[in-house]
């Protein structure tokens, strides 16, 4: 059922105001009105992505009349059939008092549940954040879509690999990521492209999708045992190997082994600093999620000393910045204020308001012309 999150330890401050993580104390180019219908934002447990969890809980606690969080059980191990996000999506569109649904993360099924939700009620507005789900679909079916820029992501994390002396990067994932997802695809070939014009080896292997029989288990187990036998089989070779994956379900176990054989670990499915390193290695949540730079301090000395990893972690909080420009950009769709014909310019602006970061870029996906990229580079190195 439908459940409001409540924010613990927060202010009712606007989620702009960061200090020391790199965003900076910034108006926005508009005022940020909340209009009268409310915003649900739907998100994965706290355990599977607690930037996304934690941002959204911040959101409802400085707009606690206009935005509603509600929670979705973990996407990693969703089966097909499983109704609980349609059905959160109907009750949403059932209740006269929602004017939107964000997705903060455009898992599997979430194009079945747009479409269930706008026959109940076809006004309704739709947002969704990095998507699982195809980007194809999702853009016909959504208002907005905003992502990671995979493109510079690729490049930034393949740079940082270098500095640490990679010469393999190993890429595991699988079909439903990979071949039934094009966003997914062009990720792949983002990071086949940088290894390639930076000299290092890019080594693909197909795992298993944790949604099949066996679960989360049996992905985390698959890892062990393909790097057990891309090593005697002779694919890697050496400790100069970067383990990544598109699976959220196996970053814990990416970096157990990345510290076990001295490999390097540098981010995890999403550029984040909440998972991978942090799964391992318990660190205290700063006040606001997107103090990262404060989380990365109690980062580092969670981490070990005596580990051979190298151990790195994504410096900025992309997820929340994300999260909040849907939440504005789709508080001016429903005042009205920004229209299909105003949709790029007026997303941007929110994106960039949100992110009070000169590093950060955002610009249209490909050729869609509601799907936006964004990214700001920068990883930490733990250990």
């Amino acid at each position: 059922m439908f459940k409001k999150i409540i924010a613990v330890l927060l202010t009712a401050a606007l989620i702009l105001s960061f200090a020391a993580c790199g965003k900076k104390e910034k108006e926005p180019t508009e005022p940020i009105e909340a209009p009268t219908k409310k915003v649900a934002v739907l998100v994965a447990p706290e355990a599977q992505y607690p930037e996304d969890y934690k941002a959204a809980a911040e959101l409802a606690a400085a707009y606690p009349e206009a935005v509603t969080v509600g929670e979705y059980a973990d996407s990693r191990i969703l089966k097909a059939g499983n109704p609980e996000i349609m059905q959160l999506s109907e009750e949403l569109a059932k209740d006269s008092s929602i004017g939107a649904i964000i997705y903060a993360r455009a898992t599997q099924y979430t194009s079945l549940a747009i479409t269930a939700a706008k026959k109940i009620n076809p006004d309704l507005v739709t947002a969704c954040i990095e998507p699982e789900d195809s980007v194809d679909t999702l853009s016909q079916l959504s208002d907005v879509v905003f992502c990671a820029d995979w493109n510079k992501a690729a490049q930034d994390i393949i740079s940082t690999a270098k500095e640490a002396g990679a010469e393999y990067f190993v890429m595991f994932s699988f079909n439903r990521h990979i071949t039934d997802n094009p966003f997914h695809a062009a990720e792949r070939s983002y990071i086949e492209k940088a290894c390639k014009d930076s000299g290092i080896n890019f080594v693909y292997d197909n795992a298993v999708d944790p949604t099949f029989s066996g679960g989360i288990e049996k992905s985390q187990l698959y890892i062990k045992e393909s790097v057990a036998r891309l090593i005697n089989n002779g694919n890697i070779s050496g400790s100069n190997v970067v383990l990544f994956s598109t699976d959220s379900a196996v970053q814990s176990t990416l970096v157990s082994v990345a510290d076990e054989k001295g490999f390097i670990y540098v981010c995890p499915s999403f550029p984040t600093a909440y998972n991978g390193v942090s799964e391992v290695c318990k660190a205290d949540y700063p006040e606001k999620i997107a103090d990262v730079a404060t989380f990365i301090k109690s980062l580092k000395a969670a981490v070990p000393t005596d580990g051979t990893g190298r151990l790195y972690a994504y410096s900025y909080p992309l997820a929340s910045t994300l999260l909040s420009s849907a939440v504005y950009t789709v508080f001016d769709i429903l005042n009205g204020k920004t229209t299909a014909d105003n949709l790029a310019e007026r997303a941007a602006m929110r994106a960039t308001d949100a992110a009070g970061d000169e590093g950060f870029t955002i610009a249209a996906y490909q050729d869609y012309g509601n799907v936006f990229a964004a990214y700001r580079p920068g990883f930490e190195k733990l250990r």
